[in-house]
């Protein structure tokens, strides 16, 4: 359980955080009933605009989406810490069904948000998290932007430093790597994920202390770890926690692909791959690694924006 001293610490450099991208952020917590979990909701932009929804990769922190959130103020955005992430409850991935977990959250987070259906954002893990989504319960889904690598898509993994978490033991100990020390070392993320160093460098001292402070939460260590070893192995990725050719073929939404020029989680090929599979997918190179708005929020921005407001016109012409 985490410790006031730590939540009020992260609450704080991530206040900061939002206060410099001039976000007014609302929050809220909505419960799960299996597993019994508390996971925290917020939302900012315009409440009578079109909803977006957005699911952060990693262990799921919010905070990640702060430069694009800032650039989409005329969306009613909705994001979330997935459980094991951020000010969630914690969740150990060994001991749950991550797909009917996913499938729970999201569907709660629509409800809570009094919405029927909305289109997505996702990266990485989140792109997982909203495809289990919209394979299960496709009309809660009107459009998807999966925004880097989505996690486990087809036959692509993390890094190969990142799979060693998937070793019994070892890869617990090395989660302490996975921990930034301080708020300067924090900086030393973006390259890591495949961006530029000039990334980090240029962070703003509110960015490298939320990085810092999240990172630090005592739950953090342990939430990795288990995903970790849920989704990974050594030599590549769990090919049970794969998204198959064969779902990607059932997935009816439109689909686009924002992808980093030089994504270490999977490369373009693999993207290209994905969205011809896809009925309705495509694919635009923005950006250069994991997290393409990191490096052009702009440009990532104005895709998503293009895309989804494609889908709001023809569900308005429709009714």
């Amino acid at each position: 359980m985490l410790s006031n001293a730590e939540i009020a610490a992260a609450r704080d450099a991530e206040r900061e955080l939002w206060r410099e991208h001039g976000l007014h952020i609302s929050e809220r917590f909505i419960d799960i009933a299996e597993p019994r979990l508390r996971v925290r909701m917020l939302e900012c932009g315009n409440q009578s605009g079109p909803p977006l929804v957005f699911v952060q990769g990693g262990l799921g922190e919010a905070w990640g989406w702060a430069p694009l959130l800032a650039r989409l103020t005329d969306f009613r955005c909705i994001t979330l810490d997935r459980p094991g992430g951020g000010l969630s409850d914690t969740v150990n991935c060994l001991r749950v069904d991550v797909r009917t977990l996913a499938r729970a959250v999201l569907s709660a987070t629509l409800d809570a948000a009094r919405l029927d259906r909305a289109p997505f954002v996702g990266n990485s893990m989140g792109g997982w998290w909203t495809f289990q989504l919209a394979l299960a319960s496709p009309a809660r889904v009107s459009r998807m932007v999966m925004i880097g690598c989505p996690a486990l898509i087809l036959k692509t993994a993390a890094p190969f430093s990142m799979r060693l978490l998937s070793i019994p033991v070892a890869g617990h100990a090395l989660t302490r790597v996975m921990v930034p020390p301080s708020a300067a070392k924090a900086r030393g993320l973006p390259p890591i994920l495949g961006h530029p160093r000039e990334v980090g460098a240029q962070w703003s001292d509110a960015q490298a202390e939320v990085v810092y402070r999240f990172g630090n939460l005592s739950t953090f260590r342990d939430a990795w770890y288990t995903l970790g070893r849920r989704f990974l192995r050594p030599w590549g990725s769990n090919p049970k926690m794969r998204i198959t050719p064969e779902e990607l073929r059932r997935i009816s939404q439109p689909t686009l692909f924002l992808w980093g020029q030089r994504d270490p989680f999977g490369g373009l090929d693999s993207g290209r791959e994905a969205a011809a599979l896809m009925p309705a997918g495509r694919l635009e190179v923005v950006g250069v690694g994991h997290l393409p708005w990191w490096d052009d929020p702009d440009a990532a921005a104005n895709h998503i924006r293009q895309f989804v407001m494609a889908g709001h016109t023809v569900s308005a012409t429709k009714s």
